[in-house]
């Protein structure tokens, strides 16, 4: 893990899950919910460990009998923890539905009731969906008798409305306490019914513990888990995908035992290559992160998984600050179409909540956009002559609007196949490269905004509450995309010794003082913006009328130069192409 981190800097976090749920992290770090984690319970072991994404249908009792207590707690509540940590190990490449029953069934009715997200579909495992089913199990009390069959009609309703041909696995997680108040025969028939409208496609694991964990609720358990209703007349029909039948003596077993439902999936006859999530906000303030991960198979056994975190902003910085033009752009897709970075969606250094996936073409709307689409999606690449919009704020969106611009494109996709997305250039056709000419600094005239870095204590001065100079000299800042390595540039703390670097760099006459980093035209649009001043009228020195109006003046490049008087302190993040000015 030294070594990796040595030879790739740019790795945030490294870690190792075993099969006993036993967990190393590089570099250390204290874990808020020690107590409770659980790498095996993890979405990113989860998806190393099934080949397939997962159409899941979590089945709860929630009758009468649950509310018998163990310890300070009743089984209903242990049962809902166990439920909330299965949904807890699903990504969003899954799809997922919950039915708590007893005398009637219960579902989700989504967050209105035009939805049918959660009433009778699948619902994509998005963090948003997922938060809402938690809220929903909590509120689950318990009461009445236990009727299977209803439970299991809804179950395979979910399943059946959400086929759409693609290769998953399909499976019910059916936990009860007690044995069915109707008829054993109707439960089996119900299944073998059912199951075979879906070609017998869907496997049941079934878990019980109380009266369910006695002889005749495992009977029935067993039965419905082998889908096997000989003991009730219904002998099987064709072949099925036999799940299990897992009993719980100890209430506080459960959680562990339902949420390593995926170990039935396991094929170790797979060859397993890494996968990649989909970006979530990481827990550490670093913006968007994805992880990659692998199984870990000795002897066909899993014996663990490990993985990396990556930001989106290291893996995708060459996209996210292309550079030609003000209309070209880029944007990625992963398999499944969803948008991973485009112009239209927050940067992902400005994200504070987890992303809510969309489709591209719900961003790309271009009439002939289909076959690019199909061919992203299918990974091929291609080229392609279309008409494409951008779209750009005016100021602030809520309260200026926003402008489109349409112009004529080529559209540029190729498959990164690595990490299975799929990247597409849109470039102008008349977009042209304009270079300065080469400039030459006058010597002493570069300021770095970093002003706590910088021995001039006696010129600051408060000013609209930020550090600022009284002589009126502008500063310069740099943005991210000013750097050859931007994410290199963002991940650095900047010390005095490397301001002192950029200074003697941008003040060097004669090329003595090499490069620390920057892009090759930064040093001239430094050079160039450093004109501006001869037109700001000095601070010390305003006129009457307007001039007491304008508390700062600036300029900024869209390769990341930003120059402003009276110079002052930005944040790190700054970057005046990004700004709605």
């Amino acid at each position: 893990m030294i070594a990796n981190l040595e030879s790739i800097p740019s790795l945030k976090w490294q870690y190792f899950g075993d099969e006993n749920g036993v967990s190393t992290t590089f570099p250390s770090t204290l874990k808020q919910d020690c107590n409770v984690y659980d790498p095996r319970y993890r979405p990113w072991y989860v998806v190393a460990s099934t080949p397939l994404p997962k159409n899941i249908v979590v089945v709860l009792d929630t009758s009468s009998s649950m509310k018998a207590k163990h310890g300070n707690e009743t089984v209903l509540d242990l049962a809902k923890l166990a439920a909330k940590t299965v949904l807890g190990t699903l990504s969003p490449s899954d799809k997922v539905a919950f039915i708590s029953f007893a005398a009637e069934v219960e579902i989700p009715l989504g967050k209105s009731y035009a939805s049918h997200c959660f009433s009778d579909h699948l619902a994509d495992a998005v963090p948003s969906n997922i938060a809402y089913l938690n809220s929903h199990i909590d509120e689950r009390g318990a009461y009445g008798s236990t009727f299977y069959t209803d439970a299991l009609e809804k179950a395979f309703m979910f399943l059946k409305n959400s086929e759409n041909g693609g290769t998953r696995d399909k499976v019910i997680l059916f936990l009860t306490d007690g044995i069915p108040t109707d008829s054993k025969q109707m439960v089996m028939n119900t299944i073998q019914q059912r199951n075979e409208e879906l070609n017998n496609g869907v496997m049941i694991i079934t878990y019980g513990l109380g009266a369910a964990a006695q002889k005749e609720g495992r009977e029935i358990l067993t039965s419905m888990a082998n889908q096997d209703g000989t003991l009730y007349g219904v002998p099987p029909r064709g072949q099925v995908r036999k799940g299990q039948y897992i009993e719980i003596q100890n209430p506080d077993e459960l959680r562990t035992k339902m949420a390593l439902y995926y170990a039935l999936f396991f094929d170790s006859r797979t060859k397993h290559s890494p996968k990649v999530s989909v970006p979530y906000l990481d827990a550490w303030g670093l913006g968007l992160i994805t992880t990659v991960s692998l199984p870990i198979v000795i002897n066909g056994q899993l014996k663990g998984v490990v993985g990396l975190d990556l930001t989106m902003i290291d893996l995708l910085e060459d996209v996210l600050y292309l550079q030609k033009g003000e209309l070209s752009y880029a944007f990625i897709i992963d398999d499944r179409g969803r948008a991973v970075l485009h112009p239209l969606l927050p940067s992902p250094l400005d994200v504070f909540e987890d992303p809510i996936l969309i489709n591209i073409t719900d961003i790309e709307r271009g009439a002939d956009f289909e076959q690019v689409y199909t061919s992203m999606t299918k990974g091929s690449a291609g080229t392609k002559d279309l008409t494409a919009v951008r779209t750009f704020s005016k100021g602030e969106w809520s309260l200026e609007g926003r402008v489109t611009k349409t112009f004529s494109a080529t559209y540029y996709w190729k498959p990164i196949e690595v990490i299975g997305y799929s990247l597409c250039l849109v470039l102008t056709k008349d977009f042209k490269q304009i270079d300065l000419a080469s400039l030459v600094s006058s010597g002493d005239d570069f300021l770095y905004h970093r002003l706590d870095l910088i021995e001039r204590n006696s010129d600051l001065c408060r000013y609209y509450n930020t550090s600022s100079l009284r002589s009126g000299r502008s500063t310069v800042k740099f943005a991210a995309e000013a750097f050859t390595d931007p994410s290199r540039y963002l991940d650095t703390e900047e010390t005095a010794g490397r301001v002192r670097h950029y200074t003697k760099f941008m003040n060097d006459r004669i090329g003595f003082v090499p490069n620390p980093g920057f892009k090759s035209d930064i040093r001239n649009n430094v050079i160039a913006t450093r004109q501006a001043e001869k037109y700001w009228p000095s601070f010390h020195r305003l006129d009457s009328g307007i001039q007491h109006w304008i508390p700062w003046r600036y300029i900024g490049t869209y390769n990341g130069v930003f120059r402003r008087i009276p110079g002052g302190m930005n944040h790190k993040l700054y970057s005046p192409s990004m700004r709605p000015w």
